[in-house]
């Protein structure tokens, strides 16, 4: 696939030279192999989207396939994140951990050795706990439009017809 060309040599390379600048290098790298995907999507789709946004402006009921198409425009990235994504369980497991090990500092005397220690920690609980809020944050975010996708009416046709005009307008199709 032509989208992702080039991507797990850019990976590999990241993990043989093992530093943050590579890694920040093969991040750069993946950013613009996934807004070529998107891109892609975007163009697949785009004629069946402006197909579906009169009848959204009508408040003509959509078949089972146009709202999947309206899905995809509005919550497809979070959805496909949700799909691939297998590390939520670990992670549940290690913010356990951190907190019982953050509880346990709770009641230390504060040296400088506990200090960095539980500096330590707290940067690590931050993270893991950043990692489960935005795996959440698309969970909510699918499971809303799914909702109110499936309990469409005029004005909420209107909105989302609005929003999908808009997003039609700025894709680069």
């Amino acid at each position: 696939m032509d989208y992702v060309k080039g991507m797990s040599q850019a990976m590999q390379q990241a993990a043989a030279d093992n530093t943050a600048a590579a890694y920040s290098n093969a991040a750069t790298e993946l950013v613009k192999s996934k807004d070529r995907v998107r891109q892609a999507i975007e163009q697949a789709t785009a004629s069946a989207l402006a197909a579906i946004i009169p009848k959204l402006d009508h408040n003509q009921p959509l078949t089972e396939a146009e709202k999947q198409i309206v899905k995809l425009w509005v919550v497809g990235d979070a959805e496909g994140y949700l799909e691939m994504e297998n590390s939520y369980n670990d992670w549940l497991q290690e913010y356990q951990r951190l907190k019982d090990v953050i509880a346990g500092c709770e009641t230390q005397a504060g040296s400088i050795d506990e200090l960095v220690e539980i500096h330590g920690v707290l940067e690590d609980a931050i993270k893991v706990a950043d990692a489960m809020a935005h795996y959440l944050d698309d969970k909510e975010r699918v499971t809303r439009f799914e909702n109110a996708l499936n309990n469409l009416n005029a004005e909420s046709n209107k909105f989302i017809a609005n929003v999908l005009k808009s997003m039609l307008a700025s894709a680069e199709v």
